[in-house]
């Protein structure tokens, strides 16, 4: 067959390839054929390789429009985890979170310890593994979501279906305890709560152990109860202590002895 009209067919078949919406095959028809003849595959595996591709690519475009959307923090996940620094992460049990069991079964997950240990990158890991098992997930700041639910308070719940933190398979919500939450707040957060119970996941953040949570709500033990009776109802607890990843540097800096900061004179020495 002629270069010119090996050319006419590839481009009447990329055409058809457009047509069908299957982008990837147009773009790398002439490749994937030269791979074909290269590695001598039947036409039935010919076509299922080009099929395979397609679907790897169109995967790859919803995975990356899905992050883009979720609005979760870049460069946090399992990968980019420090676990020699943190060995209090229960390592075996967050791979097993990874499968995304838990989210079939709409249970929670509740990470609890002081700021620094790596709470927010796992969860925001955990989602990240969501979003590439199929899932839709979205990520709040605390304070964020609750100007979001104050904007919304006014709405039925029937109607708040179409809502992010609602219609999304796993909301993320970090930072629970940095602040107290006022009356109106912490009924809000509650709405949220029994809106989600046995319907849809959540992953929580929480430098405050739960026995602390009052504090947290408004000092309202009764919400904080029927909260807590919700959200651990069905959970898997994460807890992690240990040193903060952030200030890992400062420590080595505390420890040095004073002569390391000083010349002879006793002043201060500088870079």
């Amino acid at each position: 067959m002629s270069a010119a009209r090996r050319k006419v067919d590839l481009d009447a078949v990329a055409e058809r390839c457009q047509t069908l919406k299957l982008m990837h095959a147009a773009e790398c028809l002439l490749e994937l054929v030269e791979e074909a003849s290269r590695e001598d595959l039947s036409p039935l595996k010919f076509f299922d390789r080009v099929l395979e591709r397609e679907i790897e690519r169109k995967d790859e475009r919803r995975i990356a429009t899905s992050l883009r959307l979720s609005g979760l923090p870049m460069g946090k996940t399992f990968e980019d985890f420090d676990w020699i620094f943190q060995p209090q992460a229960d390592r075996s049990k967050l791979e097993a979170l990874a499968t995304c069991a838990y989210l079939r079964q709409t249970e929670n997950v509740l990470f609890m310890g002081p700021p620094g240990v790596g709470k927010s990158h796992l969860a925001v890991a955990l989602a990240v593994k969501a979003i590439k098992n199929g899932f839709s997930a979205t990520h709040f700041l605390l304070d964020d979501l609750m100007y979001v639910l104050k904007a919304d308070a006014a709405i039925p719940p029937r109607r708040l279906k179409a809502k992010r933190y609602l219609n999304s398979s796993l909301p993320v919500i970090d930072e629970v305890g940095f602040r107290p939450l006022d009356r109106q707040e912490a009924n809000l957060f509650f709405r949220l709560v029994s809106a989600r119970y046995e319907k849809g996941s959540i992953i929580l953040t929480s430098n405050k152990h739960v026995r602390d949570w009052p504090e947290i709500f408004a000092d309202d033990e009764i919400l904080t109860t029927a909260i807590l009776d919700r959200l651990l109802h069905h959970v898997h607890i994460i807890l992690i202590d240990g040193r903060s990843y952030r200030l890992r540097e400062l420590d080595g800096l505390l420890k040095q002895p004073a002569s390391d900061s000083t010349d002879k004179g006793g002043d201060i020495k500088t870079a």
